[in-house]
């Protein structure tokens, strides 16, 4: 049942309203993404693999902002690959259904 209608739902309901989140994630996402430039600069590629507190500490402070959007698109890439992922497994269950 949903709180707000107090309609309940089937189960099949539920899986298709499951797999339409996550391609709206997935689209906004990609959209995200799409403003974003995500290659690495050759003088802030060395703090890629670190915690991204600890590269923040390690960076130049003229290249804070810089660091902060690679940061932002490696992270909303690694949540883009689990929605698609995420998707891909909802949409076969609701398939079988």
């Amino acid at each position: 049942m949903t709180e707000q209608t107090g309609i309940e739902l089937t189960p099949k309901e539920v899986r298709i309203l499951e797999v339409a989140s996550y391609k709206a994630n997935i689209e906004t996402y990609k959209t995200l993404l799409s403003t974003l430039d995500g290659k690495w600069d050759a003088e802030l590629g060395h703090l890629k693999e670190l915690e991204p507190q600890e590269a923040a500490r390690q960076c130049p402070m003229d290249k804070l902002e810089r660091l902060a959007v690679l940061q932002q698109y490696d992270q909303v890439t690694n949540l883009l690959k689990t929605e698609i992922v995420e998707c891909a497994k909802a949409s076969a269950i609701l398939a079988i259904m």
